[in-house]
């Protein structure tokens, strides 16, 4: 039967009446001088047997445990809403604990626990080379595209294999010349990852042939830019580099593969020159396992065949192994550590929250056990009142996680527009629907955590025993302890956070205060590669960047101005083996490796890298003339330590190849080249004159060849900012189909390098700025709780002759007392725990001292500070005040 709204009303009403009257009852008899617990008892017999009441009421009423339950959700609603200080400040806490862990949690959702959006994404893995030689060691080698076709013909684990070669393309024809990302890739691809057209169809194996037809898919975000979202675009015509090529496919808005600025995709067409190639590695290559095949058996076979590689191509070979990775490991790639680092410093922060809540209900108790002895009074058991306080403290966290939620919608934001661009699929992060049953277990989980204890101790005394006469000091007594035991917990896990944070701060320190070798401020970049049949041969590009150079250098607040193949702290970087004159024949796998730019003339001047011995590269370094390069103080020192390397010869590749020596003429200083945190090596740089790869050349896919120049540097006197329109000009001025991209300042470029370090940092600081918050509250609530409850006793003392200092003395040392133990627990946590830490740090331990102990002086520092205001508080007592005080 159910319980009709009037009745429900009518039991609240009663029972309402009945605590009152019974309260009534029990003080008048106090007044006439009966002890509390003599009038307690005397007002329950005069009232009768209420829990047999009570029992007829339920069996009159038709009560059920649904019932029972929205009783106590209504009743702890009421509760809520008649302590709206108490309320606010709880549900506050708990939003941005909560809030913050959803945000975080949507993202490590997204990056690590989300599959791919492939069918069957879980048999999707990468393969590269594993390279293990004396002078070089690589995990991740860029497969050869004769490696990839052994491995393609002699596997028997994978259902599919596909290569893929970056790519980058002039889009010219209608409206203003484009820069546009994409990949040359195997027709094989898309059956692999089972992935068709939106519009018209994929690559056939017919069109996957050298010399194969012109044909192009081009992704839904190019379709709606550059074409307006013309249903008609395929079997149009569009210009890549100055050549033609049919639209055949429009590919889902969802699909960047395997880059994620990725917009359109050609055919590889390898050629069988290419595939017969073990030297030259520039591919990347993907694959499909069979039904039943563990990526731990496809490494095993590919290790086999890799091997026998190595027997039969030991020039090339020696020491190339094969590793498999999943796809899905290959995306997520390093950040994981930091994502699950971040994820446990926002859950600690949440304990923080929980800890402070529970120190509020424990304050709130000791203001409620004359209701809840009533309660007990009126028959209700100590389970009812466990159950009723938990209902509440449950209550409370669903709000707080309601409220979370919605200020999780905007972390997520805010998440997406500071990190970094390469953090892995920032455009999928949203709140789905495993954030919002997240949100919903933890906002639970921290009703109990918080609520269970403030419950049993709330509930643990008797009817009789709370109203006696100076009843509850006892009780007031285990609850300061159990307050106090929070704190701790409190500032052991601040501690914690805070190291984590302060590690992270003196690494990026560190990183950002490295010398790079080279003076970024001042210096503006961007790309211009040369394409098509009017920059095919190697002394047409020659004489537009010798143009364009001189032109761009000629602007009005320009200092100097060059162009180099790869711009330093993007992360690209290219390898090749050498030979040096003299040195005899060199064993398989010995050959020497160093890294390799092409520059033009004064590049080294423009970037302001010191040049140490000899001369820059120049213009009349032409291909009549004598081979030159510039070598780097690593290059130098590791090949001629004890003598200068001016005049020395060296050639690329081994002693015995048909391949000009090239006379050193120049030393310049090392700098880092790939990003802030590597070290500098051995590097060689060509002149951009005298340089030709023939084998890159020589693919129509090779669009990113490392003969041609694509990131220029313009040094100016001032606001580099401000010379992009100009520097667009004089470019257009001598092809005005050549798109320029990627405008911006080396500064920005530096920002960039150590943006994913930033992330965590901001991040990290942020919750080890709200963790210090919530212990400084915590320690202040629980302190000046301490105090309101000792005034009679520092009255006592007060009238007793003690001074104000040393009142003041006692309270801050209970204090500092509490904050030793919880930095003691929390220093010994932290070695342990940010171990963990190691691989996102940079020249700097884990267990670095100075780290903690500046951290536990902070904490030391909040502590009494927020120890001192109820300590002056407690000098000011009034001894007789006090002493009237019950």
């Amino acid at each position: 039967m159910k319980f009709l709204p009037w009745r429900r009303r009518r039991q609240e009403q009663l029972e309402e009446e009945l605590q009152s009257h019974l309260e009534m009852a029990a003080r008048d008899r106090i007044d006439r001088g009966e002890s509390r617990g003599q009038a307690v008892s005397a007002a329950c017999r005069e009232f009768g047997n209420v829990a047999l009441v009570q029992h007829v009421t339920r069996d009159q009423w038709g009560w059920t445990w649904l019932e029972d339950f929205l009783q106590d959700v209504r009743y702890a609603a009421r509760t809520l809403r008649k302590n709206p200080s108490f309320t606010a400040i709880a549900l506050l806490t708990l939003a941005l604990g909560i809030g913050a862990n959803t945000a975080i949690f949507s993202v490590v959702n997204t990056v690590l626990l989300r599959p791919l959006p492939y069918p069957d994404a879980d048999r999707l893995v990468a393969v590269w080379e594993k390279v293990r030689l004396p002078t070089y060691q690589n995990d991740q080698n860029s497969p050869a595209p004769g490696n990839f076709a052994d491995w393609r013909r002699q596997n028997t684990v994978f259902r599919e294999m596909a290569a893929v070669r970056y790519c980058s393309f002039n889009l010219t024809g209608d409206g203003e010349p484009v820069r546009v990302e994409g990949e040359a890739v195997s027709a094989s691809l898309f059956p692999l990852l089972q992935v068709n057209a939106k519009l018209g169809r994929v690559f056939t194996p017919e069109e996957d042939v050298a010399g194969g037809p012109r044909v192009v898919l081009i992704s839904e975000g190019l379709w709606i830019s550059r074409f307006g979202g013309n249903p008609g675009i395929v079997g149009k015509s569009i210009l890549l580099d100055g050549e033609s090529y049919s639209v055949i496919g429009l590919m889902p808005r969802w699909f960047h593969f395997p880059d994620p600025d990725d917009q359109l995709w050609i055919p590889i067409g390898l050629r069988a020159a290419e595939l017969a190639n073990h030297d030259s590695h520039y591919l990347r290559v993907f694959a499909a396992l069979k039904p039943g095949v563990s990526v731990a058996q496809a490494q095993a076979e590919l290790k086999g065949i890799a091997a026998r590689l190595s027997a039969q191509y030991p020039n090339s070979n020696t020491g190339v192994s094969a590793n498999v990775i999943s796809l899905h490991d290959q995306v997520v790639g390093n950040v994981r550590p930091a994502l699950l680092i971040l994820l446990g410093a926002v859950g600690l922060i949440l304990l923080m929250g929980c800890a402070n809540v529970a120190n509020l209900l424990l304050a709130r108790a000791s203001v409620r056990y004359r209701e809840i002895a009533i309660r007990s009074a009126f028959g209700a058991s100590r389970t009812r009142i466990l159950r009723q306080l938990l209902t509440e403290s449950v209550l409370l966290a669903l709000f707080g996680g309601v409220l979370g939620l919605l200020l999780s919608y905007w972390g997520v934001r805010w998440l997406k527009w500071i990190g970094p661009q390469d953090l892995p699929r920032l455009g999928e992060i949203r709140l789905d629907s495993a954030v919002l049953l997240f949100t919903l277990g933890l906002s639970m989980l921290c009703g109990v955590l918080f609520g269970v204890a403030p419950s049993i101790q709330a509930s643990r005394s008797g009817a009789t025993h709370s109203l006696k006469e100076g009843a509850g000091g006892g009780i007031v007594r285990s609850r300061i302890e159990i307050r106090k035991l929070l704190i701790v917990g409190e500032i052991a896990i601040g501690l914690v956070v805070l190291v984590g944070a302060g590690l992270l701060f003196r690494s990026f320190l560190h990183l950002v205060q490295t010398p790079l070798g080279f003076q970024p401020d001042n210096v503006l970049t961007f790309r211009v590669i040369p394409r098509g049949e009017r920059y095919a041969q190697p002394a047409q590009r020659t004489a537009f960047y010798q143009q364009a150079i001189e032109r761009v250098g000629s602007l009005p607040g320009v200092r100097s101005a060059s162009a180099v193949t790869f711009l330093p702290l993007t992360l690209a970087r290219a390898a090749k083996g050498f030979s040096i004159e003299g040195s005899g024949a060199v064993r398989p796998g010995e050959l020497p490796m160093a890294d390799y730019d092409v520059g033009a003339p004064e590049y080294f001047a423009t970037m302001r890298i010191p040049l140490l011995e000899g001369r820059d590269v120049g213009w009349n370094d032409t291909p009549q003339t004598e081979p030159v390069i510039v070598v780097n103080r690593s290059f130098a020192r590791k090949c001629w330590p004890n003598e200068s390397a001016l005049g020395k010869r060296i050639k690329p590749g081994r002693p015995d190849e048909q391949i000009p020596w090239l006379t050193v003429v120049g030393v310049v200083a090392d700098f880092r080249r790939t990003d802030v945190g590597s070290q500098p090596r051995p590097a060689m740089y060509f002149p951009v004159s005298q340089f030709e790869d023939a084998a890159a050349q020589s693919s129509r896919t090779a669009s990113s060849a490392s003969g041609v120049l694509r990131d220029w540097v313009v040094r100016s006197s001032s606001d580099p900012g401000n010379l992009a329109a100009a520097v667009r000009s004089a470019v257009w001025s001598i092809d005005k189909d050549l798109p320029i991209s990627r405008v911006r300042t080396l500064e920005q470029v530096r920002s960039a390098s150590v943006a994913p370090q930033a992330f965590d940092l901001l991040l990290l600081g942020l919750f080890a700025w709200l963790g210090l918050t919530l212990a400084a509250i915590g320690l202040y609530g629980v302190i000046s709780y301490s105090v309101t409850q000792r005034n009679h006793e520092i009255g006592v003392r007060m009238a007793l002759g003690a001074a104000s200092r040393d009142v003041l003395r006692q309270v801050l040392m209970e204090g500092a007392r509490l904050a030793m133990i919880g930095l003691a627990i929390g220093v010994a946590a932290g070695v342990a725990v940010t171990r963990l830490m190691s691989s996102l740090l940079y020249e700097i331990t884990a267990t670095d001292p100075l780290t903690f102990l500046g951290v536990a002086v902070l904490l030391t520092l909040v502590a009494l500070v927020a120890c001192y205001i109820p300590a002056r508080r407690a000098t000011r007592v009034d001894p007789i005040v006090a002493l009237r005080y019950e």
